[in-house]
């Protein structure tokens, strides 16, 4: 039920734009294939901060993924302490930590991501997912409409918005 996480891109400038890890970090049609990018442009360490904030956020989603945690969530810690402001980070840790049930750490991270981008309405969503799973209907339900109030073709907060207002 859990919404895909969000892919980040790399921002690159003229200067990069010749630079294979970087496009092969960037690239979603081959993940071993981004992961070595990621990796290779890492340990390049020549990227802007934001930029390698992406490349760890984008090498730790193919972790989680990969159901490898501890790597993933090493890369996010990277990956927020060289950005700090992108809502993806904590957004995607939440849901690694929602996969790995862990929803109060998830609840934390959707609310984190919300505080970065009040328009996030994944990150509302998803943070009415991880309400739903501790029992707290209320507030999921209210995530649910604040997600339906940014997006309002979102089915599936509709669906599950209708199914707690059943109960």
């Amino acid at each position: 039920m859990r919404t895909i996480a969000v892919c980040a891109a790399l921002v690159f400038g003229a200067s990069l734009a010749h630079a294979g890890p970087a496009e092969d970090c960037n690239q979603l049609r081959d993940r071993d294939l981004q992961l070595r990018g990621c990796t290779a442009y890492i340990r390049l360490g020549k990227g802007s901060p934001e930029n390698l904030a992406t490349a760890y956020l984008n090498r730790a989603n193919i972790y989680a993924q990969r159901t490898k945690y501890e790597l993933a969530f090493a890369d996010y810690s990277a990956a927020l302490a060289l950005d700090a402001n992108n809502p993806l980070v904590p957004y995607n840790r939440g849901n690694a930590y929602f996969d790995r049930q862990q929803y109060e750490r998830a609840i934390g991270d959707f609310s984190r991501a919300i505080e970065l981008d009040g328009s996030f309405a994944l990150a509302y969503f998803n943070r009415g997912l991880a309400q739903e799973r501790l029992g707290d209907n209320a507030a999921a339900a209210a995530d649910y409409r604040r997600t339906l109030a940014l997006d309002a073709t979102a089915v599936k907060a509709q669906r599950r918005l209708e199914r707690l207002q059943s109960q």
